[in-house]
């Protein structure tokens, strides 16, 4: 229906270039056209131009409908937001103060400790830092006294195998002392002798002194006595 109308009233409706002189072209329209079909193309372009601009100005009359509606609810829409926004800050700041009055003082503090944390994790980083360093150090002392170590394990055994050799000398040592028991025996015996001999040989030092004093007297009857 509304073509039919754009088109009725296209109909009714002069052409805009029939208001100028006859002859004179319209304007932005060429000066030069076909011969014998000036009239009807200045006629064609002017309902050209006529129905765009109404089919144009119905189109943006819908789209104004659409539009602004919509920019409308959108700003509508916005404020509510914002709204919202501050009132959700409310809350908070109000739940915050609910459940700590003194968060501000709290939060202060809460970033001196933080501060004084951060200070102590970086001496403490430090104080790694060194016993890495130590414990680089005390690797390679440990690896000189594995060393030492291993030198001393050698040296070990090599005692452990002259004890065996001193142990084995004692051995034989003792096999031989084993084999010197029937000659003790024999010393023993001999010793026995000695004695025996001794006592006798004292017995006969006592016979020969009792008997020298009879003897003694006698001699002063002898002639070659004194």
């Amino acid at each position: 229906m509304s073509s039919l109308k754009s088109d009725s009233d296209s109909k009714g409706e002069k052409p805009s270039g029939s208001s100028r002189k006859p002859g004179e072209p319209p304007r932005g329209l060429p000066s030069v056209f076909p011969v014998g079909n000036h009239q009807e193309c200045v006629n064609c372009s002017a309902s050209v131009l006529d129905q765009f601009a109404k089919s144009f100005d119905k189109s943006a009359r819908r789209w104004e409908l659409i539009v602004y509606p919509s920019l409308f609810a959108f700003i509508i829409l916005a404020m509510y937001g914002f709204f919202l926004i501050y009132s959700l800050t409310q809350d908070m700041r109000s739940m915050a103060s609910s459940i700590d009055p003194k968060m501000g003082m709290n939060m202060g503090s809460l970033t001196a400790n933080i501060k004084s944390l951060s200070d102590n994790m970086e001496v403490m980083s430090t104080h790694l830092e060194y016993i890495s360093d130590n414990m680089e150090t005390m690797s390679v002392d440990v690896q000189s006294m594995s060393e030492n170590m291993e030198t001393m394990s050698e040296s070990v055994t090599l005692m452990a195998t002259r004890v065996d050799t001193m142990s084995t000398s004692v051995g034989d040592m003792s096999i031989k002392l084993n084999a010197l028991e029937p000659i003790s025996a024999n010393v023993a015996a001999m010793n026995s002798a000695m004695h025996l001999m001794t006592n006798n040989m004292a017995r006969l030092g006592y016979d020969v002194g009792g008997a020298a004093r009879p003897m003694s007297f006698m001699n002063r009857f002898m002639p070659f006595g004194n």
